[in-house]
């Protein structure tokens, strides 16, 4: 299933790749934007959260200050939407940085800590992004984060995945600020182009 959801990835990504090349080569580039669509006043969303990265360092919200941040809260055996969620993700961040007056991190949280290990998301990020960061943790470090970012997911049978069960979750990619505060999300179908144009609109307001 592992090998599966790689093959998905790859797929993905080069669908992505050529999108975000042609996007620059005709020189696009997220503009300074007044109207910033996306955002939710005051919306509560995100907070403190301790959990381990791919490299196997733990880590708190306090390591991404200073950098604003995409965060998407999904699984690794995930045979689709997780894979180009994520491709569009990392490829949103490419396009923010390209041009160096911006740092931007993509973070992948799994909903899925049990089988999401720190030693088969050091195999599973790198696929999108040398930049991807991915955080695991035990179940308890992942249901406050999920809470904090009010993210729904739950474990459901399905006897085609490995240990017979899926993860059923919400999914929305975070943008948080440099400072750690919430300033848009994303829904399933926004491209990378418009990932991009959107967070730097908020990121341009907010800096």
């Amino acid at each position: 299933m592992v090998h599966k959801a790689l093959v998905s990835i790859g797929a993905s990504i080069a669908i992505i790749a050529i999108g975000t090349a042609s996007y620059l080569a005709l020189g696009g580039k997220a503009p300074n934007a007044k109207a910033c669509p996306g955002g939710l006043a005051g919306a509560t969303i995100g907070g403190p959260f301790t959990l381990t990265n791919h490299l196997g360092q733990q880590v708190t919200e306090q390591d991404f200050l200073g950098s604003a941040s995409l965060v998407y809260f999904g699984y690794a055996t995930c045979p689709d939407i997780c894979p180009t969620e994520l491709a569009d993700m990392a490829q949103a961040a490419d396009i923010l940085n390209a041009d160096g007056k911006r740092d931007v991190k993509p973070i992948f949280v799994t909903v899925d800590p049990q089988r999401d290990t720190t030693e088969l998301l050091s195999e599973y990020v790198p696929f999108f992004s040398d930049s991807l960061i991915g955080l695991t943790g035990t179940e308890d470090q992942i249901a406050k984060a999920a809470k904090a970012y009010r993210v729904y997911y739950r474990r459901v049978k399905d006897p085609e995945f490995p240990d017979g069960y899926a993860m059923d979750h919400s999914s929305q990619i975070f943008l948080m600020g440099a400072d750690g505060k919430f300033q848009a999300f994303f829904k399933g179908g926004d491209t990378a182009e418009e990932i991009a144009e959107r967070s730097a609109c908020h990121i341009d307001a907010a800096a």
